[in-house]
């Protein structure tokens, strides 16, 4: 199978981190589906501005309502794969751990279900690390057993920790991949890690500097045009400046419960808020001020010409909820070559070159 015919879709969409990234490795996305508004836009926003974003249909509407033959219909083609990452929310170790009490919690079931009805070559599911040890590990064990659709899949299920793979942010997600056939999917192996445990051919992490360099600086006010898509920061009061501009990299703010970077190394987790808002960037290292949602994007490996639609909250909940295109890249390959047999796959170089991310490595 040629890796640009693998027809994919992508469920639970967001700002788009998945997509994107797949995107950057060949498969053609021919559906994209989010509940939310603003990340639609955003979708629809960046469609055709690479030769590998094909224009395609955007759904935005709520996965219970959603079913193969409303899929089909929109895009009249075989689907050969299917990405997607739940809310994670209620599995968080940042969040309240209810697991499946939680109405985003049993969104989870909505993707089997639509695994099960549109019947793809194989499929990859991204989620917290927290969701092995909710309810002792109940949830994590029917979700794996919910997922082989009656035994149709072998799934393999792997936790990385994406600034093993150049991504300049410490940030451990789980990726279950189900496959037809038998087909066990292995670990990837690591390309990047501490300075000080340089071993066989890895690079060092990537660090926030290397994330912000050659960025202008940031315009106060979402009425004005910035100068960069979502560098838009903050106004905060003399009292929070000095209290940032007292704080040592890596140290906690006690009021905000966020914490100052550190220029040498990868940032903290982009975290994303509740539901009604208070997303917050981290602090920057030199900066007195919290970062701004682009500056976000960029420690989660989002191009400058990704466009976000809305401003604020907004954007930073996509962003923090998206996983980094970088990574998506490198996982979207190793499925090419461990579901679908493809031999020759894009190479790093080219999805930093296809992502713009020369910056990382000048």
């Amino acid at each position: 199978m040629q890796k640009n015919k693998i027809n994919t879709v992508s469920l639970f969409s967001g700002g788009g981190g998945l997509d994107l990234g797949f995107a950057v490795s060949g498969y053609n996305i021919v559906y994209s589906s989010d509940i939310d508004d603003y990340s639609c836009e955003t979708l629809k926003l960046n469609q055709g501005k690479q030769d590998f974003l094909k224009r395609h249909a955007v759904d935005c509407s709520d996965v219970k309502k959603l079913s193969a033959s409303i899929i089909q219909d929109k895009i009249g083609a075989e689907i050969d794969f299917v990405i997607g990452g739940p809310p994670c929310q209620s599995f968080s170790v940042f969040g309240k751990r209810q697991g499946l009490k939680d109405p985003r919690g049993n969104l989870v079931f909505e993707y089997t279900r639509l695994i099960e009805e549109l019947n793809p070559v194989g499929f990859l599911f991204e989620n917290v690390t927290g969701l092995r040890t909710v309810d002792g590990g109940e949830v994590y064990a029917d979700l794996l057993e919910a997922l082989s659709i009656n035994g149709t899949y072998t799934v393999s299920a792997h936790e990385y920790e994406v600034a093993d793979f150049g991504v300049p942010q410490f940030r451990k997600r789980v990726f279950f991949i189900g496959s037809k056939y038998g087909k066990k999917v292995p670990d990837m192996v690591s390309t990047h890690t501490s300075p000080g445990t340089l071993f066989n051919e890895h690079k060092p992490y990537r660090t926030v500097s290397e994330a912000f360099r050659g960025l202008p600086k940031p315009i106060k006010d979402w009425k004005e045009k910035p100068n960069l898509d979502s560098h838009v920061g903050r106004n905060h009061s003399q009292r929070i400046i000095d209290r940032y501009g007292s704080l040592s990299f890596g140290e906690r703010d006690h009021k905000t419960r966020i914490n100052k970077l550190d220029p040498s190394k990868p940032s903290y987790t982009i975290i994303v808020g509740s539901d009604q808002g208070g997303g917050k960037g981290h602090i920057h290292p030199f900066d007195a001020r919290e970062v701004t949602p682009r500056e976000s994007a960029r420690i989660q490996t989002f191009p400058d010409w990704w466009e976000f639609a809305g401003t604020g909250r907004h954007v930073i909940r996509q962003v923090g909820n998206a996983v980094p295109p970088l990574f998506a890249a490198v996982i979207a390959n190793h499925v090419l070559k461990h579901v679908f047999d493809v031999k020759k796959t894009i190479s790093y170089a080219d999805i930093i070159n296809r992502l713009n991310l020369e910056y990382l490595y000048e």
